[in-house]
């Protein structure tokens, strides 16, 4: 039976074994792990030894401190004697009987070891340059587009302005050609059109006599 201890500092070693075909031990903090470590440094739920072909293996499940292979912070351990690791600051020993090791070596053992990514690989990446915009910039003494639209807008309005009061001029000009006062011109000072149109019904002002 494989066989696992735990070393805290200041406490007792911790033995354990299990039989060769048991396929996962849990080990962590938590009460409701198969290996109970009483450390500060260990995660509830920190790593799970797990049985393999051809071996064992060591899987962190995403502890704060992580499991370590001689100081390096792994993800993975493939197990074998006299390993120098550690759970967050306990130490875990690992060994096989030679009898174990010949059982084991029917199987066809492939290696799972590896190291974890690194979490901050995003931030450690160069960051990339934004994508210009297709918004040409706008030079100096070159007025943006928005400040150009809102001047053209000012003078189409000045224009607009402009046409109507030379149609309206047009219209009373045309009107003042065909106008017929019915004071006439010979005896009374016509007005015309406009007086006509503000004299509110009083009569114009006869023309003063002149002798001949």
């Amino acid at each position: 039976m494989p066989r696992v201890c735990i070393n805290v500092q200041g406490k007792n070693a911790q033995p354990y074994r299990f039989a060769l075909d048991r396929k996962v031990v849990r080990m962590g903090r938590s009460t409701d792990n198969d290996i109970v470590i009483d450390c500060p440094s260990v995660s509830s739920h920190h790593c799970e030894m797990k049985r393999i072909e051809g071996g064992y293996i060591l899987e962190d499940k995403d502890s704060t401190n992580g499991i370590k292979l001689d100081d390096e912070r792994m993800e993975i351990i493939d197990l074998e004697n006299d390993l120098d690791i550690l759970v967050g600051d306990a130490a875990l020993e690992f060994e096989l009987t030679d009898k174990e090791k010949d059982a084991l070596a029917d199987e066809d053992h492939v290696p799972k070891q590896r190291a974890p990514l690194p979490k901050n690989k995003e931030t450690s990446e160069p960051r990339k340059r934004p994508t210009p915009s297709a918004t040409p910039p706008v030079r100096p003494g070159v007025p943006a587009p928005l400040a150009s639209t809102q001047t053209s807008s000012g003078s189409n309005f000045a224009i607009t302005i402009g046409l109507l009061f030379l149609v309206l001029m047009a219209f009373y000009f045309g009107m003042a050609s065909k106008h017929t006062s019915k004071y006439p011109g010979k005896e009374w000072s016509s007005k015309g059109l406009w007086g006509d149109m503000w004299s509110n019904g009083k009569s114009p002002k006869k023309k003063p006599v002149t002798s001949k």
